[in-house]
């Protein structure tokens, strides 16, 4: 009797799911904070213009109360390459101007109506809950205010990384008299 209430017990307490409390649309501006172990945040940002086509993913994980970060890379243009950086610790401190949770503030801030044509330029999603935040351009100006906010994040990330930096071009020839 003993041994089948045990294993009931086990049962039970294997079977039971904790559901997260983690909520994007409230929580999103302080993910790092609120996400609970076993969460995982993915993060997509559109850098295509033009006829330069690219995208990026960062996935923020929470593992042994540890916050985790991947990213991966892609350029689909001109010439295709695509990386994906080690993980590592997401080095998030509360008053740090240059972090994601400040980035969706100043994209919620800076929002435009979702235009008929295009992608959103960062589309945040949820897995656990099935949720997703998008966050909108006004045109090229916007776009790339908006994406060099970002860089300077991702410079701080990671310092080494030189995947969207391009070579300076030539000089012109020397002209001939």
């Amino acid at each position: 009797m003993k041994k089948a209430f045990l294993l009931l017990a086990l049962s039970i307490l294997f079977s039971c799911k904790n559901e997260s409390k983690f909520d994007l649309e409230k929580d999103l501006y302080q993910f790092s904070e609120k996400m609970e172990n076993g969460d995982t945040l993915e993060v997509n940002v559109d850098h295509s213009a033009c006829m330069f086509a690219a995208y990026e993913r960062y996935n923020f994980v929470k593992e042994n109360d540890t916050l985790h970060l991947e990213t991966h890379s892609e350029i689909s243009s001109f010439e295709k390459k695509q990386q994906t950086l080690p993980t590592i610790i997401y080095p998030f401190k509360p008053n740090n101007s240059l972090s994601f949770e400040n980035y969706f503030k100043y994209l919620k801030n800076e929002n435009r109506a979702n235009r008929k044509y295009g992608s959103p330029l960062v589309t945040v999603y949820y897995p656990n809950k099935n949720q997703r935040q998008y966050f909108n351009d006004d045109g090229l100006d916007d776009k790339f205010k908006k994406l060099d906010k970002l860089l300077s994040i991702r410079e701080k990330i990671y310092p080494n990384d030189k995947f969207f930096e391009f070579p300076e071009p030539p000089p012109p020839p020397p002209s001939r008299k």
